[in-house]
């Protein structure tokens, strides 16, 4: 069995599939796909840097980073201890596109708006506060 095949066989049980489950799984070309490109993705890392905070319930400040593994999974033992879950929300969008892009051996941010803000709609729309982070990726070889 190749390396490839070990990393797709690996999956039925990660997923936790039956083996109908499983043969439905393997039958989407993009699930073989990322699944394979799981060794280039995990050399990847999202960083989420605040640039822009006013009136943060949750006291997210310019300079705070948070950091997201390849897979979209979020680092929780290197940012800070909380993060308000309105700042994490626009962030998935961003996670999955890095994960789809490195999988077809794209750049992750070229082509692509690099800041999001937070779902506060901030004081001046009746919410409470606004922030606005920046997205880069970093690679480890």
């Amino acid at each position: 069995m190749s390396a490839d095949q070990d990393i797709i066989a690996s999956f039925q049980h990660i997923l936790g599939y039956t083996d109908e489950e499983f043969e439905r799984w393997k039958a989407v070309p993009r699930n073989i796909r990322l699944a394979e490109s799981l060794p280039e993705i995990a050399k990847h890392r999202m960083v989420v840097e605040v640039v822009n905070s006013n009136g943060c319930v949750m006291g997210h400040k310019p300079g705070d980073k948070f950091y997201f593994a390849g897979n979209g999974a979020l680092l929780c033992s290197e940012g800070p201890s909380h993060i308000c879950a309105g700042a994490l929300a626009p962030l998935m969008a961003h996670a999955w596109k890095i994960v789809d892009k490195v999988g077809v051996g794209q750049d992750p941010v070229e082509n692509t708006f690099n800041r999001v803000g937070c779902i506060d709609v901030g004081l001046d729309n009746g919410g409470w506060g606004k922030i606005v982070m920046e997205i880069r990726v970093e690679k480890s070889e």
